[in-house]
């Protein structure tokens, strides 16, 4: 693929579809205040520990492998004068190894679980980063139910196994140590929000008429199977859990 994230998510805040209501809330059942910390891994733009960091007044450390993101969000934070309590810094979050221990951990990116092997892996690898008592937020794809009908995995380029079921990945979480204390599945709307940002960058390109046209069609096609599997097939789910 010669279209990068970059060209993609030119006009998105957010990578993936959990609206600010969604955020606030995972933020009040954290127990988000003053002087907690917060890792926000695969941070992107920023947008929603920026979100958690002025509203409930939590200490913010952010990473991301893409350098312009992470100049992006501390340009935001300074423009949003919370430069004071938050700081992003471009690393690779595979490499990452926090000399402190976190109140919580933020997981909201694109497959950012995937980037450590697998789930189980990573949910190892947060668990070494939270205080004992600590929080995880985590957002990842899960199946409603299995069997997936192969006309639906093909326009998504995806396998069964790719996802867990909700009830699947809420059980890994427990046995992993993270009671759930709650989930949020993406609505349509809380979609339509995160796609529509999307089409009008490829279609940016389709209309220049250049040679990443046809790769931006199918990117298109590729977010409207993923929004038309919503609800049916699949949802977006933002999971909160306890260490334990």
């Amino acid at each position: 693929m010669r279209l990068s994230y970059d060209h993609i998510f030119k006009y998105s805040e957010i990578f993936n579809p959990v609206s600010s209501a969604t955020l606030f809330a995972a933020g009040k059942l954290a127990q988000f205040r003053p002087g907690k910390t917060v890792l926000d891994l695969g941070c992107g733009k920023g947008y929603p520990s920026l979100l958690w960091a002025s509203v409930f007044g939590v200490r913010i450390e952010g990473f991301d492998i893409n350098k312009n993101y992470v100049e992006y969000a501390n340009s935001h934070a300074k423009m949003l004068n919370l430069s004071h309590r938050v700081k992003y810094a471009c690393e690779d979050v595979r490499e990452l190894r926090p000399s402190r221990e976190y109140d919580v951990v933020a997981s909201l990116g694109l497959g950012i679980a995937q980037v450590y092997g697998d789930i189980s892996n990573a949910l190892r690898f947060f668990k070494t980063m939270l205080h004992e008592d600590g929080v995880l937020i985590l957002a990842e794809p899960a199946w409603l139910t299995k069997p997936i009908p192969p006309e639906v995995l093909k326009p998504l380029g995806e396998v069964e196994n790719s996802f867990f079921t909700k009830s699947e990945m809420q059980q890994l979480m427990e046995e992993s140590g993270f009671p759930v204390l709650r989930f949020f599945a993406s609505s349509k709307e809380d979609w339509e929000l995160y796609v529509k940002p999307i089409y009008v960058a490829m279609h940016e390109i389709i209309e220049d008429k250049n040679e990443l046209a046809e790769e931006a069609q199918r990117v298109i096609d590729g977010f409207k199977a993923e929004f038309n599997a919503v609800g049916q097939h699949w949802d977006m789910i933002l999971w909160v859990a306890k260490a334990h």
